[in-house]
């Protein structure tokens, strides 16, 4: 069934892999001229008006004289959400000019890839507007190296940046750099348990990381904790997207539900409902009254649900214990019960080799 969006554009966040450039800016650091416009940007996104906001930080920058980080970091924001991928990376080559310092350049330039990383999946599979052009894949594939060449040359202890390459050089089959690239990234300073656990497996077997990353995204579940694709790490999840108003989703729910008595036992599975209800006691009743298992997630704003490319419901997604997409479904549930067993085989632990990491920064 499809739903209504709550915005004028495709349907995601933009970020394949993540969020904004996170440079530290904030409203004092936009220039006088442009305080206005940027003002009215903020609210126009916090109200998930985005076509608006892009409107509004545009006109900041052009109010700045094109020299507005602050501005500029917003826009390719907005311009992600909107997967305006190829006009996100556009602004993000733009703030270079205006960025000083190298790690800041390599976060920028972290971000840039992003754009480019996810405008290269739309290429691939033909997906949000973006038609499907082989050519045009590879050479933003191309494209997203040599971007994250220059990063790691201005901050080559970026740990993000270097998982990401990683990716990039899988996806064009250089595996031994790759590999390189994700010893680096495991052994970063920076690096978290659930980062440095996922880099290992991937330079193990390289080829898990030419699938598709899921995105950043955190939520609160129904009992107030929150969940997001970190606590996930090393899990295989089935995302339902779903409401109580779509009949299809009421019709498959006890196909949905049975997944827990196959898999419920099994620390490694896990059921992430994510209801598109407006109406949060309809949403909290319905789940009480039915009983529902699983992480049950009320997606206030669509932001999980446009991170994840939801234009329909149902939409089922399956991710690996790598944060992969496994399998995307959209308006029947496939075969949910078959892929969650093979991946589960996949994901069955095995013995590190052993490895020499690299020296962390000052030793």
């Amino acid at each position: 069934m499809r739903r209504t969006l709550r915005r004028l554009s495709a349907a995601a966040v933009g970020v394949v892999l993540g969020c904004g450039v996170s440079l530290g800016q904030g409203a004092t650091d936009i220039p006088a001229a442009a305080q206005h416009a940027f003002d009215e940007g903020a609210k126009y996104e916090q109200a998930q008006s985005l076509p608006a906001a892009m409107d509004s930080y545009r006109a900041a920058i052009k109010a700045a004289g094109g020299h507005c980080v602050g501005c500029m970091e917003a826009l390719a924001r907005v311009q992600m959400k909107l997967e305006a991928y190829k006009d996100s990376a556009a602004t993000d080559a733009a703030m270079l000019r205006e960025v000083p310092g190298a790690p800041a350049r390599a976060q920028v330039e972290y971000h840039e890839g992003l754009a480019l990383f996810a405008l290269y999946f739309a290429q691939s599979e033909g997906r949000g507007g973006i038609d499907k052009d082989a050519k045009k894949a590879a050479a933003t594939l191309k494209q997203a190296d040599d971007v994250l060449v220059q990063g790691e040359r201005d901050d080559a202890a970026n740990e993000p940046l270097r998982m990401l390459h990683g990716r990039v050089l899988a996806a064009l089959k250089r595996d031994e750099d790759a590999g390189r690239e994700f010893q680096a990234c495991a052994a970063a300073p920076g690096a978290s348990a659930e980062e440095c656990a996922r880099a290992q497996h991937f330079e193990r077997d390289v080829a898990l990381a030419r699938n598709e990353p899921a995105p950043i995204f955190a939520a609160k579940t129904l009992d107030g904790k929150t969940v997001s694709l970190d606590s996930l790490a090393g899990k295989v999840v089935v995302m339902d997207f779903w409401a109580t108003w779509c009949p299809v989703c009421v019709r498959d729910s006890d196909y949905v539900q049975s997944l827990m008595d196959s898999f419920g036992d099994d620390k490694r599975f896990v059921l992430l409902e994510v209801s598109g209800d407006e109406n949060d006691q309809v949403w909290r009743n319905y789940v009480k009254q039915h009983e529902l298992q699983g992480l049950q997630v009320r997606d206030a704003g669509s932001g999980v649900s446009d991170a994840f490319h939801v234009g329909a419901f149902p939409t089922y997604v399956i991710l690996d214990g790598n944060g992969s997409v496994r399998m995307r479904v959209v308006g029947s549930r496939g075969d949910l019960r078959g892929t969650v067993r093979d991946l589960l085989k996949e994901a069955t632990p095995s013995p590190d080799p052993p490895r020499t990491l690299l020296p962390k920064a000052g030793q």
